[in-house]
């Protein structure tokens, strides 16, 4: 064998091993490099997802949270209590009479570990002014509700309309009221009815859908007029037929003015007694306000001129009850037809004081 020989297979067995060395490092090192690549890719997919997962998660915990907050207890025996107070609050805000409310417990839907649906049927009576304002207030609640099932039906040979309606509200099912807002929605604001949104209803009202048509009369012609000849007996005029009221046990029989102070008398037909009220007391489902003594048209005859009245504040509204009429004639007042003394821009009279309400105020 020549040099050159050696040289050329020394230098062939050279390339041999460092190919082999190539091969062993790659697979030792290059190829776990690769895998390890691979993984952290994976591991950092993984990471973005549960980056995301735990997002959705507190976004769906403060959700839960703000709902919790809207409703109105977590536990269903206290919220069935206050929403039972809640309604009979919003019946006399109303203007409706309590006593013809009638409340039946109904159950809704219910996630199991999420929450459970408490609800009520309703149905009340009253006039159909009355009823859109009941609705209203039902619809504008601030707590978390649903209403469905809503039937107004005219009573027969009645100007009054019978609402049935069902009001359901979720009890959020918590295993620990600590992980939930304590501090419940503030009632302390409740809805006003003298607002822009509630004249939207106004057209349901006054077009009056629910009455049954009545044929227009032909009016006849005047009658030729003819030489009356004086009669010597004096006339006498038809008697007046009484409208038929609701019946109901208290009556406003007088408004007296005492200079020092102004009572109210209200009589109770069951027992025949007469009791006397003053202004803070409580009554009609409200709190007396003043005395108003100012001439006004008569709700039931606008020709005709009322010389006094009451006026109860049932929550943020104020409502009047005529001398001589029912507590459950109550009617709201616009904060136009209030004194001036009532108005929001002006300040409210002392519980302990009534003040009479002078005609040359209107």
């Amino acid at each position: 064998m020549t040099r050159r020989e050696k040289i050329l297979g020394g230098a062939t067995g050279a390339l041999v091993v460092v190919g082999l060395s190539f091969v062993l490092v790659k697979n030792a090192y290059l190829g776990r490099l690769a895998d390890y690549e691979t993984e952290r890719v994976r591991l950092g997919k993984e990471y973005d997802d549960l980056q995301l997962k735990n997002a959705q998660i507190a976004n769906r915990a403060h959700l839960f949270r703000s709902w919790a907050a809207r409703t109105y207890d977590l536990d269903e025996l206290r919220a069935s209590a206050k929403l039972a107070a809640t309604l009979i609050e919003l019946v006399e805000r109303a203007g409706l009479n309590p006593e013809r409310l009638s409340v039946q417990p109904v159950h809704g839907s219910q996630v199991k570990g999420v929450y459970r649906e408490l609800g009520r049927s309703i149905r009340v009576r009253g006039g159909l002014k009355n009823i859109v304002d009941f609705l209203y207030l039902l619809e504008t609640e601030p707590h978390l509700h649903r209403l469905d099932q809503v039937s107004i039906t005219p009573v027969p040979r009645n100007n009054e309309v019978d609402l049935q309606v069902r009001y359901v509200t979720p009890v959020m099912d918590a295993k620990s009221e600590d992980k939930l807002v304590t501090d419940k929605l503030p009632t302390t604001a409740p809805v006003m009815l003298d607002t822009a949104t509630r004249e939207l209803y106004e057209p349901i009202t006054a077009r009056d859908l629910l009455r049954p048509y009545i044929q227009r009369i032909a009016t006849p012609p005047p009658p030729t007029p003819v030489a009356s000849v004086p009669s010597r007996e004096p006339h006498t005029p038809p008697e007046r037929v009484p409208t038929p009221t609701t019946p109901s046990r208290f009556r406003v029989v007088g408004l007296p003015d005492w200079t020092d102070q102004q009572e109210v008398l209200v009589t109770d037909s069951a027992t025949s007694q007469i009791r006397s009220y003053k202004a803070g007391d409580t009554l009609g489902g409200g709190v007396i306000a003043c005395v108003d003594y100012r001439p006004m048209p008569s709700e039931a005859n606008p020709k005709l001129l009322s010389p006094s009245r009451v006026i109860l504040k049932v929550g943020p509204d104020y409502f009047a009850v005529e001398l001589g009429e029912n507590l459950t004639d109550k009617r709201r007042l616009s904060s136009k037809a209030l004194p001036e003394h009532l108005r929001p821009a002006s300040s409210i009279a002392p519980a302990n004081s009534v003040k009479k309400i002078d005609p040359i105020e209107r």
